[in-house]
């Protein structure tokens, strides 16, 4: 099963969509599926400071792949190579749905299609 049908298999089966994206990356971030869904369990809703979930995900999974996750906040980014990836994630999920923010986007399309766009995005930059 691939990244995408995993997330859609979590976010389906009620994990918010932070979890899903965090859950299905896991294994790479050298954690178990509890403790992605614990550290991802706050992120999901705009609950980060009003950003797409599915979003602040991708941060939280790129943070664990190629920066430095902090402890206190996995989503906040510091100035490492994950910085450069962030940024261009998050300019390519702006332009794709049309917002950054989960109170923009709730309800013009089902969080399931930010969902499968944060992961797209999520696979485009991340480096092999």
């Amino acid at each position: 099963m691939n990244h995408q049908e995993q997330a859609m298999t979590y976010f389906q089966a009620g994990r918010n969509c932070c979890q899903a994206i965090v859950c299905a990356y896991c294994t790479e971030m050298g954690i178990t599926e509890e403790q992605a869904h614990e550290l991802a369990t706050e992120y999901g809703g705009g609950n980060y400071q009003g950003l797409c979930g599915a979003l602040a995900g991708n941060y939280m999974v790129i943070n664990a792949l190629k920066g430095t996750m902090e402890a206190t906040d996995p989503a906040k980014c510091k100035d490492d190579d994950a910085g450069k990836i962030l940024v261009a994630m998050t300019q390519d999920f702006e332009q794709t749905c049309g917002s950054l923010y989960c109170t923009k986007l709730f309800g013009k399309r089902p969080c399931a299609e930010y969902v499968r766009a944060a992961l797209a995005i999520l696979e485009e930059n991340l480096p092999e």
